[in-house]
């Protein structure tokens, strides 16, 4: 581990962060990618028809990419409604519970891109019994529905985390600042308190701005971006382990 994780035996920290894909969850960022667009266009051209699916991903990667540019104003999902019908406005279905059956159903093929590790449940607990407050700080472009059923695949449940970052209580996203801030504050913690553990040199390391210290897991290390790592501490997911046992407990 990197000298400057020093810091977090003397400095209080009483807030974990941890992102969800390729972090808690263990897989390749492009395989996750790869297979849940490809499964969510698949499921659309089922209900929807090949021409209509097609318009469908259009649509959808434009309120995507909206809730990624989000300056606060309203939550992620509505703003994602918003430029959804703006492209699509006689669209057959109410598009959240379209996207509801489908993360409670054919979403869940998409764990067979999964590298299992069996010891993320564990680590959780452990932590809690420490008395940290964690959060669950994955990219809030995914309803609460979504988040749950890619947490059981690693063996982890909500009721492992004291918060859960979604689209229905999130007015930012990774990187923004304020992402950070506003779930900082959903915990009744500060910034300055808080450890954000991710993958991604952009999205994660995104905490720095809000006063956040980072540590980046390599075992599915996402780099991009122009942040120098020696901003983060950086370590593999086993040493991550150890370093959690050392952390003392919150006073």
């Amino acid at each position: 581990m990197t000298s400057n994780l020093e810091i977090l035996y003397t400095k209080r920290i009483n807030t974990i962060f941890f992102d969800l894909d390729a972090t808690l969850v263990p897989y390749v960022q492009a395989e996750l990618t790869d297979a849940y667009f490809g499964d969510l266009h698949k499921f659309a051209a089922k209900k929807l028809g090949s021409d209509a699916a097609v318009r469908f991903d259009d649509a959808a990667m434009k309120g995507f990419r909206a809730m990624k540019q989000n300056d606060g104003s309203m939550q992620n999902i509505q703003l994602f409604r918003s430029v959804f019908y703006q492209e699509w406005q006689d669209f057959p279905f109410d598009v959240e519970a379209f996207y509801e059956e489908f993360y409670n159903g054919p979403f869940d093929a998409v764990k067979r891109v999964l590298h299992y590790r069996g010891s993320e449940k564990s680590l959780l607990h452990s932590l809690r019994e420490k008395g940290y407050k964690l959060v669950c700080a994955t990219n809030p472009v995914f309803p609460l529905s979504a988040n749950r059923r890619r947490m059981s695949w690693a063996g982890i449940a909500p009721e492992d985390f004291d918060y859960i970052t979604n689209s229905d209580n999130c007015h930012y996203c990774k990187p923004s600042a304020g992402y950070f801030k506003e779930a900082a504050a959903a915990v009744d913690s500060s910034p300055e308190l808080c450890l954000m553990v991710g993958n991604d040199t952009v999205d994660d390391m995104g905490a720095l701005d809000a006063g956040m210290q980072v540590i980046l897991i390599t075992d599915y290390l996402h780099m991009r971006g122009e942040r120098s790592l020696d901003q983060a501490g950086t370590m593999d997911f086993a040493s991550f382990l150890q370093f959690a046992q050392m952390l003392p407990a919150v006073d």
